[in-house]
């Protein structure tokens, strides 16, 4: 979009735009002549801007703090503009840390743990969980993305790793609660200001999964930030545990769940594997990151007994 076409769709908010700045292919950030800042999206169809908003408008009821869309002068939410569904977001003003920042603070990885396990009760409060998609992580991982993994990479290692974790992670996931998860909750979707948490953004892909499917993403979100610097892997093991820690501060983890972490690790790594299974170079380097997680799984679980005794 140029300048002209995000203009005529702030225009609809009453929004006199002075700049904007493209974020990503559907997100751009745009500033008024009054110098206040907004969030433009673009959006999928109506039936997913209505599902999000619901949960918005119910973490917002339950005083979780989330952004917002806008009301346009119309009173909608949503415009459609040149066959496209647009909304537009309040600025939540604050910053996110990056990996590096997370594994040198100690106080950091409390927060993000503590932010997850509040969004996690809140959501999984939730009682119109069915208008979401309902997703079987088991399925996800050996139903399609190891099928997708094998046509690209016929290693034989990976192979029979895939087959001794098969009954295990059936067994894990199947033993697993499942809720409504925020599934994208990685650390620059978490926004603070003076360590204080002003909101969580990005509930576009919200899904019914396993409960603590949030909790692992986030850590292999950092993991993959810094893996290819040796000496932020093993202060990364160290994080795992700090914020598995302030994770279960607030919202208190089984033994099962605390077991589980691992597997569903490797399980969100097989995810973006399959992901990128025609990238090369981010194929392998998200191979090397399952394979490194799959060997380091004593040190990656006493780190997370240590933290939870």
């Amino acid at each position: 979009m140029d300048l002209l076409d995000i203009m005529n769709i702030s225009s609809d908010w009453g929004i006199d735009v002075k700049d904007f700045t493209v974020l990503s292919e559907r997100v751009t950030l745009i500033t008024s002549v009054d110098h206040e800042k907004f969030i433009l999206k673009k959006k999928g169809c109506a039936e997913q801007f209505e599902r999000e908003l619901k949960l918005l408008k119910y973490l917002k009821n339950n005083k979780f703090p989330t952004h917002f869309p806008l009301n346009s002068k119309n009173g909608n939410f949503i415009i459609t503009y040149q066959n496209a569904n647009f909304c537009i977001y309040n600025y939540l003003y604050g910053e996110t840390y990056s990996a590096a920042e997370i594994l040198q603070d100690s106080i950091i990885p409390k927060l993000l743990g503590e932010t997850i396990a509040k969004l996690n009760k809140a959501m999984g409060s939730i009682n119109f969980t069915r208008e979401f998609p309902q997703k079987d992580l088991y399925h996800m991982v050996y139903g399609y993305a190891v099928n997708e993994i094998v046509v690209t990479d016929c290693s034989e290692k990976l192979l029979k790793v895939y087959q001794k974790l098969e009954e295990d992670i059936k067994t894990v996931v199947g033993s697993l609660p499942k809720q409504l998860i925020h599934r994208d909750i990685h650390i620059h979707n978490i926004i603070f200001s003076e360590n204080t948490l002003m909101g969580v953004i990005d509930f576009e892909i919200a899904e019914v999964n396993v409960n603590i499917f949030d909790l692992c993403y986030c850590l292999t979100s950092v993991l993959s930030e810094v893996f290819i610097n040796n000496n932020m892997r093993h202060n990364w093991i160290i994080f795992v545990g700090k914020l598995v820690a302030g994770y279960h501060s607030y919202n208190s983890l089984s033994n099962i769940e605390i077991k589980s972490i691992w597997y569903v690790m490797l399980c969100i790594q097989t995810v973006f594997m399959s992901y990128f299974a025609n990238n090369k170079d981010m194929y392998e380097i998200n191979k090397e990151m399952f394979l490194w997680i799959y060997e380091n799984r004593i040190n990656i679980e006493d780190s997370i007994l240590h933290s939870v005794k």
